[in-house]
């Protein structure tokens, strides 16, 4: 718990408005990790060479969690977070101190202790604040499964944890907007967790069901709520969710928020994608969930890419992820999803790019092995935004990250595809090859996915 005593920058006496505030710290919430279950490595975390992975992890996951609480008293113009006034070093650290451990011990269910010790964090004994910190950190070593190793359960473990910290982060934008940390609040904020880990376990269940290998994995979900000793009525909840999940359709009904909407629908895809490809069980469930939110799919397309970016960007930060199988197919399974949604509309796509000129100027240049430079990049990704309108398949590489994605498209799609007021008469080994198939086929202008496989080979 040292590392609540970390100074944070100067954000000015004048708080951010209230969407703001949530804006801001969901954003920082998804650049760390901790929106997956993780946190990214903090450089204010010393830890021996040689400490166990769980045990760092955990370390990383706390001190994000800090992190995240003080972001919010920044964010909100809070004493001793924004602005010190001129108070002693020594002073403002132990307000920072006392008030971040009463926070992480109200999502703990400690709300009265804590609601003592956050009003008046001056006044506070050492040794309440120490006895509350002890019970914090018990608890979340419990959560996080410090002393285990790897077993199939991580997809939850994780999402159990995303869960945690957005507890934490919803409790402390309220405390700190209103300057005083409500037991009652705390006790809500709790409860709608508690709602929020139910929901997580079937939705997980359901897609287990849906796997090739969907008992094992299942055991894995079972081992990880049996290790984190519960409280009674939550292990009741949560197993009863395991060994009878309903359909997506009936949860769908009971995520009454948009955000809780984005995190399920987040988890689903990181528990599909973390140790294999997409199998056609996992994405008729992922489809269906998203179908009965009301998702698009090139909102889904966007939110699949951007779990892709983020594991690119901070892999060292998935150290619980790291632990599994295999974690390398997430980036696999997103390339093939690319492959198949561009050969499933690859005859569109290029009459489409053909028509666009500017863009199928670009990825000529690129598909012939010249580098983009970051301004024909942007107008890449502009264009292919325009063309997501009639063509969902290419919300992908609209999405944060989704240009890392360019080069498979640029691979996957012929060389010529200028349009002909651009370019002399294609050579014939350049130019697609005439479709191949019956003459019912092409009057129909249905080609199969064989032809269009052929017809970029």
């Amino acid at each position: 718990m040292s590392a609540v005593a970390v100074r944070l920058p100067r954000e000015g006496a004048q708080p951010a408005a209230v969407a703001d505030r949530r804006r801001l710290l969901e954003d920082s919430l998804l650049e760390s990790g901790l929106a997956y279950g993780t946190g990214a490595t903090d450089p204010a975390i010393e830890l021996p060479a040689d400490v166990r992975p769980g045990a760092r992890a955990f370390a990383q996951l706390v001190a994000g969690l800090v992190r995240t609480c003080a972001q919010a008293g920044a964010l909100s113009g809070a004493p001793f977070f924004a602005d010190e006034g001129g108070v002693a070093p020594d002073e403002a650290v132990r307000v920072r101190r006392t008030q971040l451990v009463a926070l992480l011990g109200a999502s703990s269910g400690e709300g009265k202790a804590a609601a003592a010790l956050f009003r008046a964090p001056l006044s506070a004994p050492a040794r309440a604040v120490q006895r509350l910190a002890d019970k914090v950190a018990a608890r979340l070593s419990r959560r996080f499964l410090t002393g285990f190793g790897s077993f199939a359960g991580l997809p939850l473990l994780n999402g159990l944890c995303a869960i945690e910290v957005r507890t934490c982060a919803t409790l402390a934008l309220a405390t700190f907007g209103h300057n005083r940390l409500s037991p009652t609040a705390a006790h809500l904020a709790s409860a709608a967790a508690l709602v929020w880990r139910g929901l997580l376990v079937e939705l997980l269940a359901g897609l287990a069901a849906a796997q090739e290998q969907g008992k094992k994995v299942l055991k894995g979900y079972d081992q990880v709520i049996r290790s984190q000793r519960l409280p009674a009525r939550e292990a009741r909840l949560l197993r009863r969710g395991l060994n009878k999940p309903r359909p997506p359709e009936q949860l769908a009904d009971a995520m009454h928020s948009a955000a809780l909407r984005r995190f399920a629908l987040a988890q689903v895809l990181l528990a599909a994608l973390v140790d294999r490809p997409f199998e056609a069980g996992e994405l008729a469930f992922v489809e269906r969930l998203a179908a009965a939110l009301g998702v698009s799919a090139a909102e889904l397309a966007g939110l699949e890419a951007g779990v892709s970016d983020f594991y690119r960007k901070h892999t060292e930060a998935l150290a619980a992820l790291r632990r599994a199988e295999t974690p390398e197919g997430l980036p696999h399974a997103l390339t093939t999803r690319v492959h198949e949604a561009v050969l499933d509309n690859l005859d569109r796509m290029l009459q489409e790019i053909r028509e666009t000129g500017e863009l199928a100027e670009l990825l000529a240049k690129g598909a012939s092995g010249e580098r983009l430079s970051s301004a024909e990049k942007s107008k890449v990704r502009k264009q292919l935004v325009d063309l997501a309108k009639t063509i969902p398949a290419l919300a992908i590489f609209a999405a944060p990250g989704g240009m890392l994605l360019l080069p498979i498209l640029i691979k996957l799609l012929p060389f010529n595809l200028l349009p002909s007021s651009f370019v002399d008469e294609p050579s014939p080994q350049l130019a697609l090859p005439p479709p191949r198939g019956s003459a019912a086929e092409r009057q129909a202008g249905a080609p199969t996915r064989e032809r269009r496989a052929r017809s970029v080979s």
